[in-house]
């Protein structure tokens, strides 16, 4: 695969992270990189580390797909500095219209998983429902107590990273349950590298866990692991739903400016985004 077009997935991954309540691993999904990734990240282990000690670096580089993994973390980490501030401002300014967009393109992800998916099994639609359940819970549900200072920037690492490679569950918003949110935004603008680099090194001790877990029910149970992971993505639509009040989501009808007919442009051009990249992906 051409590793320019990896940087560019890597880049919606990253675009798509700012966004609370939107996943990277959704993008990562839909352009068809997703089980790669995880493989790669999850073969981030002793013996690549015993590899490197021992000098044979090349192998470990090989064996981790390091090629993929710098092309896709570059093209994160360029879009989180690139679009941060573009993300703050209109999520401040066009908060219904980017709402609308990003509630689309889960939408119509989470249908073209299912779609490419389908199946008789009960079993799987039980996930597909207990996905949502669950999507729904960590979308609504303030985590809190965490501790101050780098030590709770370490540990909101780690657990936001978790969330950032399951599609549906947002690294943002996970932050923001944490209470972190504003923390690391606020250091990605204001380029405050302690902050960062003690949350990357939270985000790699999270993935070298996580990823392995995720590697083994692809592996073992792939049709049910997607099925699972689509629920997820719809539990989370509560959160992105484009019109909201002081005190929760309300009815376009009920919006003092609903914009309704751009809205749902908007939401039909998500759409549209999403079949041309899973066209791309092919």
């Amino acid at each position: 695969m051409n590793y320019l077009m990896i940087y560019l997935k890597g880049m919606l991954m990253g675009f798509a992270d700012l966004v609370p309540g939107v996943s990277g691993g959704t993008m990562a999904l839909i352009t068809g990189i997703y089980q790669r990734l995880i493989n790669a990240i999850a073969a981030i282990n002793i013996k690549a580390f015993k590899l490197v000690l021992i000098g044979q670096i090349n192998h470990a580089w090989r064996q981790i797909d390091g090629w993929f993994l710098l092309a896709v973390f570059l093209g994160m980490i360029s879009s989180i500095f690139l679009f941060a501030s573009l993300i703050k401002y209109l999520l401040t300014n066009h908060s219904i219209l980017t709402w609308s967009f990003f509630f689309g393109l889960i939408v119509s992800s989470a249908v073209l998983l299912i779609g490419n998916n389908l199946t008789k099994n009960g079993l799987n639609w039980l996930l597909l429902v207990l996905g949502v359940v669950v999507g729904y819970i960590l979308s609504t549900q303030s985590i809190g107590g965490m501790p101050e200072g780098l030590l709770g920037i370490l540990i909101a690492g780690m657990i936001a990273i978790s969330a950032m490679i399951l599609p549906g569950i947002s690294g943002s918003l996970i932050l923001i349950l944490l209470g972190k949110y504003q923390s690391i935004l606020g250091a990605v603008e204001n380029r405050e590298w302690t902050i960062l680099l003690v949350f990357a090194a939270g985000c790699l001790i999270g993935l070298m866990v996580f990823s392995r877990l995720l590697k083994w029910l692809l592996a073992h149970f792939y049709q049910a692991t997607i099925y699972a992971l689509a629920g997820l993505m719809l539990g989370t639509l509560f959160k992105v739903w484009p019109w909201k009040s002081a005190t929760g989501n309300v009815s376009p009808f009920d919006h003092a400016q609903p914009q309704l007919i751009y809205a749902m442009c908007l939401m039909i051009m998500a759409t549209v985004f999403v079949y041309i990249i899973s066209r791309v992906k092919k």
